[in-house]
């Protein structure tokens, strides 16, 4: 687990230089990001309850953060039109979220509450 979490943080780091805004969140907070993913759903989600992807954003919100229009917010629930958004682009939106919510969780209701408050350190 340690090492697909590094992995994964190495990996988003390099890919983020490519991001339109600089983005530089903490191992921590990836730790963080990937206990509110596990509760939530696969990257791809749209599973018809209004909410999508690995981070289960509301279309609402996911515009709001200056994310693209994704033809799956025309078709919630139908399988033919999975949320396409990279796992690294929607882990920056969380992140810009997370900023705007005061560097908090909150938007993730129960879930983000739970995973604020579990070890941020890899076992």
């Amino acid at each position: 687990m340690r090492s697909l979490l590094l992995v994964v943080f190495a990996a988003l780091t390099l890919a983020g230089a490519g991001t339109a805004q600089p983005w530089h969140p903490s191992a921590a907070w990836f730790a963080q990001a990937h206990c509110v993913h596990v509760h939530e759903g696969p990257w791809t989600a749209n599973t018809g309850n209004g909410l999508f992807g690995g981070m289960q954003f509301s279309a609402q919100t996911w515009l709001r953060m200056k994310g693209p229009f994704v033809p799956a917010f025309a078709h919630p629930g139908d399988p033919a039109f999975p949320f396409t958004i990279s796992a690294h682009e929607q882990l920056h939106r969380a992140w810009l979220l997370w900023l705007r919510d005061g560097r908090s969780w909150r938007s993730w209701g129960a879930v983000g509450t739970s995973c604020a408050r579990a070890p941020t350190s890899v076992p």
